[in-house]
């Protein structure tokens, strides 16, 4: 994002709200959702917390600070959260356009499964570079699915799997690589276009039209 006028780009405005507060919403209206765990820096705490009161998000119970790495991050909010949940599902708060219905759907297959995480299939052709100058082979989409989130497991095990990356000094770009290494395929839940990640500014923009769409959908 460059530099961000505000701080966090979760701070940034989306549809006359933040970014952190479409999220929250999100799985505070998801009725299978318990508890909120928001993991943040710490320069970021408080702002956070003014936005979960001011959208008032009742099923917030702690805001933690996050570690160097992602995994680091994750094992933090998960170790706070209450250790009677099942199952725990880790979302990238800057996907601010999930919605209810696929957490529902990606908390059902994870307690049918043992995991489950949510993706889209590829619709482009996929090429692979090694030197990010000339296209040495084509990938067959057919196979291929991008992943989003939120991702769902078993609490006590994913603790197991992040503790254990710890010790050995692994870091994943995501929850699921540790359940594929350790436990094998992963469940598949259709994820949805809209629910991208905002990395750019005109992912920003991008996202503003889609929450214009789903208002005018929804009238």
């Amino acid at each position: 994002m460059g530099q961000v006028s505000v701080g966090s780009k979760l701070l940034l405005p989306l549809g006359g709200q933040t970014v952190l507060a479409h999220t929250l919403r999100a799985f505070e209206e998801t009725p299978t959702i318990d508890e909120i765990i928001l993991v943040a820096r710490d320069e970021d705490v408080e702002r956070f917390r003014e936005v979960a009161v001011g959208s008032s998000i009742s099923k917030l119970s702690a805001i933690v600070r996050g570690g160097e790495t992602r995994s680091r991050s994750v094992l933090n909010g998960v170790e706070r959260s209450k250790s009677e949940h099942a199952l725990v599902a880790v979302h990238d708060a800057a996907r601010p356009l999930v919605t209810p219905e696929v957490i529902t759907r990606s908390l059902a297959v994870a307690q049918e499964e043992g995991a489950a995480l949510v993706a889209i299939p590829a619709k482009d052709t996929l090429k692979e570079s090694v030197d990010g100058a000339y296209a040495e082979r084509t990938i067959d989409r057919a196979r291929v699915w991008i992943a989003q989130t939120p991702q769902v497991f078993p609490r006590e095990v994913l603790l197991d799997l992040l503790r254990g990356a710890q010790q050995r000094g692994a870091e994943a770009t995501d929850e699921s690589v540790l359940w594929e290494e350790e436990r094998g395929p992963v469940a598949l839940v259709q994820g949805e276009e809209s629910n991208l990640k905002i990395t750019t500014p005109g992912d920003v923009a991008l996202a503003e039209a889609w929450l214009a769409v789903s208002n005018q959908e929804s009238k």
